[in-house]
């Protein structure tokens, strides 16, 4: 093949491309154009509002918290209001907000679990075992299934412990030890938990068994110590007047 051959061949080339881009930018251009008018239509206005794994909080209330923008456009609607208004309703662990198409917005909660109510001189709160209050806002309502077999603490100061939406970090600490502990060890008892200021601790279970544990410290040492006493103690509550752990090397069960 000739140079001049090979230099037409080469400037056919240059001229294929030169005209091939600028018709694919003007391609991509109307796709661009076709997708943003499909998205504006009217069918992609907010309609519907679904809440979904609530079991203390109400649906209706959530939805009206969250103020979801209805009518708007699903795809280009700013959530952030949303979250912010979902973040502080302390009952919520975790939530996550989804749009789906044509028009509804689904709110996905994880709710945090009660564990204990603690009973002030004037109020009682219920807390998670991060010590977070669940019932702090007077607005939302709460339905706690369980409410009646929830521990109740007592023995505390609301001025020393409660810090707007969550109680100090060593009683909440503390509680959910404890809690923790006897939740393994029993299937199921009613629980009374006297914290005496975090230095006489002590707790009755099925309003027979009370077992001392004295100071807050080596708490988790002090309750694998009263579950290993479990068995000798077992359907006898009624004939023990206490057990006492406050010395983990030397427990003592005192009978009538």
């Amino acid at each position: 093949m000739s140079k001049k051959k090979e230099k037409k061949k080469g400037r056919r080339r240059k001229k294929k491309r030169k005209f091939s881009f600028p018709l694919f930018f003007l391609f991509l251009f109307l796709i661009a154009g076709l997708g943003y008018y499909i998205l504006t239509l009217p069918i992609w206005g907010i309609k519907d509002v679904v809440v979904n794994g609530t079991k203390m909080l109400s649906d209706d209330e959530i939805r009206a918290m969250a103020a979801i923008p209805l009518s708007e456009n699903l795809f280009f609607a700013n959530f952030s209001r949303a979250s912010k208004n979902l973040s502080n309703i302390t009952p919520i662990k975790n939530f996550r907000l989804y749009r789906i198409p044509p028009g509804t917005v689904l709110i996905s909660i994880e709710e945090r679990q009660p564990i204990a109510t603690i009973v002030f001189a004037k109020k009682s709160i219920i807390i998670d075992e991060q010590g977070f209050v669940l019932n702090r806002n007077p607005k939302i309502s709460l339905t706690v299934a369980n409410m009646a077999d929830l521990p109740v603490v007592s023995g505390i100061n609301e001025k020393d412990v409660l810090k707007d939406d969550h109680v100090d970090a060593e009683i909440a600490g503390l509680i959910s030890d404890i809690i923790s502990k006897l939740s393994r060890y029993l299937e199921s008892s009613r629980i009374q938990l006297e914290l005496g200021g975090l230095k006489n601790v002590s707790f009755l279970l099925d309003d027979i068994l009370q077992v001392k544990v004295g100071s807050s410290e080596q708490v988790k040492r002090k309750m694998e110590v009263f579950g290993a006493l479990l068995p000798v103690i077992s359907g006898k509550w009624p004939q023990v007047a206490y057990v006492d752990v406050r010395y983990p090397d030397n427990p003592v069960i005192r009978y009538k």
